[in-house]
């Protein structure tokens, strides 16, 4: 897959076809489809178990194109310990490609497999940035006025006030990386007043009052009013945020499902249902374009198990743009 399309360096993306729910040959599939539909230069390296190799022959030849594949022994499935893992099998798809991208064979590394062996392989083999001991998921949400950051999504269930205060400051680089100036900072928690939650909420919540020159702390968010807008990053700890993101994008999916049925027939439906569709798009589980695991000096992405064959060309369009803009550079430079 190396037509150029442009006088560019083409951005080299490395995909785990292993470890969802998609076949992977049906993941290929699309993935060439896009490519070849695809005004950017950007190439693929793909990770895929050594079984696979005579099916992903015969779509070579079908297609009369030149993968560039990488065959491992094993894969990882959903509910393998991570650290057993990362012992047992080196030779697996996620840790293959973790190695790729810290040896620069690939610019970004997209996968849909097990969580917890991706970022605790991330954590061993990639370099973290500086004065970051956790890296964390992070997802972008729709509000009523922006895009919202919220981290951490579902790498760390342990946490204590520090890695908090840490996911604030991941969280408001990032958004400044997207020209938010002061970003509004805000933790998840049960109630607005600041002694709310657990005492690493506490203690959080009083570090942060400390970093104006860096960001706005707007103090603790209820999970009703996360959909406000009023914060530009909301921290939280890995298990209560994948909790929120997988109920959030739940409910939204039931509130879409049940006006597509009932959209009236009127002159401004084909309005509605464009505005719903792209609400879709940043809501609907399947096609989310999945989380960036932020606090390393490379890009890594995580998308959902059940992530559908939109939701990871989507996931490949956001991470093209994350290089292109150098995202990990920019980070970097407002942790400085």
């Amino acid at each position: 897959m190396n037509n150029q399309k442009n006088n560019e360096l083409p951005i080299h993306i490395g995909i785990d076809l292993m470890g969802g729910e998609n076949k992977p040959d049906e993941i290929l599939r699309s993935i060439i489809n896009f490519k070849n539909n695809y005004s950017e230069n950007i190439n693929f390296v793909f990770f895929a178990t050594n079984d696979l190799s005579s099916k992903f022959t015969d779509i070579e030849k079908e297609n009369n194109i030149s993968l560039d594949v990488v065959y491992t022994e094993h894969s990882i499935s959903m509910d393998e310990n991570p650290l057993l893992a990362i012992r047992r099998k080196k030779k697996s798809t996620i840790f293959e490609g973790l190695r790729y991208l810290k040896d620069n064979k690939i610019d970004a590394f997209i996968s849909c497999g097990n969580t917890g062996a991706l970022t605790t392989g991330a954590n061993v083999i990639l370099n973290k940035l500086k004065s970051i001991s956790r890296p964390a998921l992070l997802a972008l949400i729709p509000t009523k006025k922006n895009l919202t950051a919220i981290l951490d999504v579902g790498a760390n269930i342990s946490f204590d006030a520090d890695n908090l205060v840490q996911y604030a400051m991941l969280g408001a680089a990032f958004q400044k990386s997207l020209n938010i100036n002061k970003p509004k900072v805000g933790i998840l928690n049960i109630g607005t007043e600041q002694q709310k939650g657990t005492s690493h909420h506490q203690n959080a919540y009083s570090q942060l009052t400390k970093f104006d020159d860096f960001f706005n702390f707007v103090g603790n968010v209820e999970g009703k009013e996360v959909f406000e807008g009023n914060a530009d990053v909301i921290v939280t700890d890995g298990f209560t945020g994948n909790v929120f993101l997988k109920t959030s994008e739940g409910l939204a999916s039931f509130v879409l499902d049940k006006i597509y049925q009932n959209i009236a027939k009127e002159e401004k439906r084909e309005e509605i249902f464009n505005i719903l569709q792209n609400l879709k798009k940043r809501l609907y589980f399947g096609e989310y374009p999945g989380a960036i695991l932020v606090g390393l000096d490379k890009i890594v992405i995580k998308c959902h198990g059940y992530s559908s064959i939109k939701g990871i060309i989507s996931a490949i369009i956001e991470t093209h743009e994350f290089v292109k803009n150098n995202i990990i550079l920019s980070i970097k430079s407002y942790l400085q």
